[in-house]
């Protein structure tokens, strides 16, 4: 049977709701949108008009869960890579945005630029457990204020898997539909085929800040989906405790559900939990075990909730719990130094963890196929199974032995098999870079983005 790990029981996922909703009705959220504030104000909610704190009742929130969809499909621009969420196994969204990349020429850590946000694209598109993919890093060479159209131009250049990007103002939202018409060629395929989603960070401790959600605001009626991923560092911006951690994740998220279904009920949104503990000597963000504790907890209050879910914690086997909590989509791959800088070469060496762990996720199976007593007794004392048939169909079915195609087994808990596996990563990064694009976009549409990158840059005031 399959391996699920539960953190709370039922009544423990009760007391977050509870808590939850105490700090929603009594402290409230601090919506500094004047758009959002005034669109919840007019729906009935109590607010403190001087600080623009919004108080959420239980009603608003239950009428909010209950508005947004339980299942929709995050869509390729190549249809084959469609993916339904939720899913029953854990899938890997790739992360972002960092500023640095480490150069798979050199081996240095630079800033990064729009090209490498491509070269990221790229090379998810080949990591066999990635579904969606965030830009990775950021684009330095362009303008600060179209930064993220950019980026999102480049990341849909790169990969045609589903795709997700960062608005960070209003400025930027007319264009980022203008590049979505350019691919898709309506705004009725834009709605249909959802081939990208953006990400919105409400800022912890609860805020709903202006710039962003101004910016996702101006997305209504084109069912894009947004992943609503609070950042709370434990102990910096949320409590020294991993339980209330998530019930300030919680409230964080569930405002921001409230304020997406008011304005359109039916907008797709996808529960999102991202938190790790801060050094208690610096301050500074680093990953860490705790990180994989909170994403479990946000996972089962996204399922207690009947919403998708996407969490931190992909890329290490320290995080392995995170897998075994059967989130949606899981980020951290390929990213270093605590979030920093994007490796190239770590999108492959983590998509190998990713499918090791995925296997023990699946547990110990128990079938015609996996029974074997029968050939146990026929062969008896001192026997060997080699060349029975059930061993050569066993070996070579993955849900049952995993073997890598990539990494030899031999490199398994070798001294140095991190150092040793970046090295074939890195020898099939140059590949993939040197060889012709994958589902490459028309021309057409290629001149078409860079047009409405360019009159988007031209209008910067």
């Amino acid at each position: 049977m399959q391996i699920n790990i539960n953190v709370f029981s039922e009544e423990e996922k009760e007391l977050v709701h509870k808590r939850t909703m105490e700090i929603l009705s009594e402290t409230g959220v601090w919506v500094k949108s004047d758009r959002a504030f005034h669109l919840l104000k007019d729906a009935g909610a109590k607010t403190n008009d001087e600080k623009k704190i919004v108080y959420f009742t239980e009603e608003m929130v239950r009428k909010a869960i209950d508005a947004a969809p339980k299942r929709f499909v995050l869509g390729g621009r190549n249809p084959e890579y469609n993916y339904e969420i939720p899913s029953k196994e854990s899938r890997h969204l790739m992360s972002g945005i960092t500023t640095n990349i480490y150069d798979p020429y050199t081996g240095e850590r630079r800033e990064s630029l729009k090209s490498d946000v491509v070269n990221v694209g790229r090379v998810f598109q080949f990591a066999e457990t990635g579904i969606a993919c965030w830009t990775g890093c950021s684009a330095a060479d362009v303008p600060e204020k179209t930064h993220c159209l950019h980026e999102m131009a480049a990341i849909i250049e790169g990969t045609s898997k589903h795709v997700q990007f960062e608005l960070s103002n209003p400025y930027e939202s007319k264009f980022a539909l203008d590049i979505l018409r350019a691919v898709c060629g309506s705004d009725e395929e834009i709605r249909r085929r959802k081939i990208a989603s953006v990400l919105y960070c409400p800022v912890s401790p609860l805020t709903q800040d202006t710039n962003m959600l101004e910016a996702y605001l101006e997305l209504v009626g084109y069912d894009i989906p947004i992943n609503i991923y609070p950042m709370p560092m434990i102990g910096m911006t949320s409590p020294a405790s991993i339980f209330s951690t998530i019930c300030q994740i919680n409230a964080e998220v569930l405002s921001a559900v409230v304020i997406f279904e008011t304005l359109s009920p039916g907008w797709p949104l996808i529960y999102g939990v991202a938190s790790g503990a801060a050094d208690p000597i610096t301050g500074a963000y680093v990953k860490s075990g705790e990180a994989a504790l909170v994403s479990l907890g946000g996972t089962e209050m996204a399922r207690y909730y009947g919403l998708p879910c996407a969490v931190t914690g992909g890329g290490s086997f320290e995080t392995m719990p995170t897998y075994l909590g059967r989130a949606d989509l899981i980020d951290g791959i390929g990213t270093t130094d605590n979030g920093m800088a994007v490796s190239l070469e770590m999108i492959l060496t983590e998509d190998e963890i990713a499918k090791r762990c995925l296997r023990i996720c699946k547990g110990i199976r128990i079938g015609e196929d996996t029974d074997l007593t029968e050939e146990i007794k026929a062969e008896g004392p001192g026997g060997t199974f080699l060349s029975h048939k059930s061993s050569m169909r066993n070996f070579r079915n993955p849900d049952e032995i995993y073997y890598s195609k990539m990494f030899p087994a031999t490199l398994r808990a070798a001294t140095y098999e991190k150092r040793d596996s970046l090295k074939i990563a890195n020898k099939r990064v140059r590949e993939i870079l040197e060889g012709p694009m994958v589902d490459p976009l028309p021309d057409d549409v290629k001149q078409r983005i860079d047009d409405i990158c360019r009159e988007a840059d031209a209008g910067i005031k």
